[in-house]
This record gives C-alpha cells, sequence and structure tokens, in this order.
C-alpha cells in the first residue's frame, strides 16, 4: 500500500528534492507544485511533478534530429532501441495506462483521435514484446502529428491528476504483464520509472547517432 496521503519531505542544500538536479534538454523546475516554497508533496504530487519533467525531457529530446537520426540504430547493436521507437513506445505507454487502465477501458487518444491510422502505425500495440526487426523498422514519417500525439497524451494525464479525487489513487488496477497494482504504483511505475529509463536510453543514442 502506497500511502497517497503521506507527505514526501527533505529537500537537499541545493533546494531542489531528491535527486532534481537536471539541466539542459531536461529543463529546470516550472509550474505551480515545482515552484511552490513547501518541500512537502504527497506521493500524487510527487509523480504528477516529475512526469512533467519527464515529457519536457522527451519533447526536448527530438530538437535538431534528422529523419536518419530518429531512425537510426545506436551503434548499430541489434538490441538497442531507435530514437523514433523509444519515444513512440513511451507515449503509448502512457496513454494507455492513463486512458485505458486507469479510467476503466476508456478509448486511448491514439485510438480517439485516428492516429494509428492518420501516422500509418500499429492500432493497438505499443511496443512491449516487439521483436527488434520490428522495432527498427517503425517509422514516423509525420514528425509534427506524432509531436500533437505526444502533447495530446501528456495533456490527458495531466487532466488526470486535475480531475482525480483522492481515493483513485489507492484503486487497484491489472496492468499486463505486470499484474495488480494501485494506481499511484501504476503512475510511479510504469509511467515515471519506466519513462525515465526510456529518457535516458534516448539520451544516448542521441550521442550515438551524432547529435
Amino acid at each position: 500500500m502506497i500511502m497517497t496521503q503521506g507527505r514526501i519531505s527533505g529537500k537537499p542544500e541545493n533546494g531542489l528534492p531528491g535527486c532534481a538536479m537536471m539541466s539542459g534538454r531536461y529543463g529546470s523546475s516550472t509550474g505551480n507544485l515545482e515552484d511552490r516554497e513547501t518541500d512537502m508533496l504527497t506521493a500524487p504530487e510527487f509523480i504528477q511533478t516529475h512526469l512533467k519533467r519527464l515529457h519536457r525531457g522527451l519533447d526536448k529530446a527530438l530538437a535538431d534530429l534528422t529523419p536518419e537520426q530518429l531512425h537510426a540504430v545506436p551503434a548499430g547493436h541489434p538490441k538497442a532501441n531507435t530514437i523514433a521507437w523509444g519515444l513512440w513506445h513511451y507515449a503509448r505507454t502512457e496513454d494507455n495506462i492513463v486512458r485505458w487502465v486507469i479510467q476503466d477501458r476508456r478509448p486511448p487518444i491514439w485510438a480517439e483521435a485516428g492516429y494509428a491510422q492518420r501516422l500509418g502505425l500499429p492500432p493497438v500495440a505499443q511496443g512491449t514484446g516487439m521483436s527488434a526487426e520490428e522495432a527498427h523498422a517503425l517509422r514516423i514519417t509525420d514528425l509534427p502529428l506524432f509531436q500533437e500525439y505526444m502533447r495530446q497524451v501528456w495533456a490527458g494525464t495531466e487532466q488526470l491528476f486535475a480531475d482525480a479525487p483522492p481515493a483513485l489513487f489507492d484503486k487497484t488496477v491489472t496492468v499486463k504483464p505486470l499484474g495488480d497494482m494501485s494506481v499511484i504504483e501504476c503512475l510511479g511505475q510504469v509511467g515515471l520509472t519506466h519513462g525515465m529509463t526510456h529518457l535516458g536510453e534516448i539520451e544516448l543514442a542521441r550521442t550515438l547517432v551524432g547529435v
């Protein structure tokens, strides 16, 4: 059980919460929760704040990329993920958990707004279990349209936090193939932790493809 009504506190002397000493593409702390004077956050507030940081990092990861770099296999390694695949996979994952999993099978934005058809990408799959060959073959041919989709997903997540009653975060949901967990664990594990892992992977990939 995660204590969603408890508080998380303890700023280091530099004034940033925890290990939030990020700069450059990750951006500085902005937003109502991040800029407020208190250092006390509930678990939902903490996750919401750092999902915003994650979203900014993923948005900025697309800066200065050519189409070739977006789809290049980093260092030519057969098991490495392209930047395109990493961004698509994570955005699709967050879309699925926020809509389908947490909001009782509400259609993901990907399906509701027809992005799969408009981008010519898989209508249901979001990358988990894909072979390396399938992942390497994925192409984002309309980057502005895909960026629009990303923005819609980020906005949908923000809306969830804005509208959710406190009890929602304790609700048990099933995330395949991980099993049952609370909503706050889902957002923290499948959202934030998973997303930060892919952001680090994408940042390394940017270097390896020559950005």
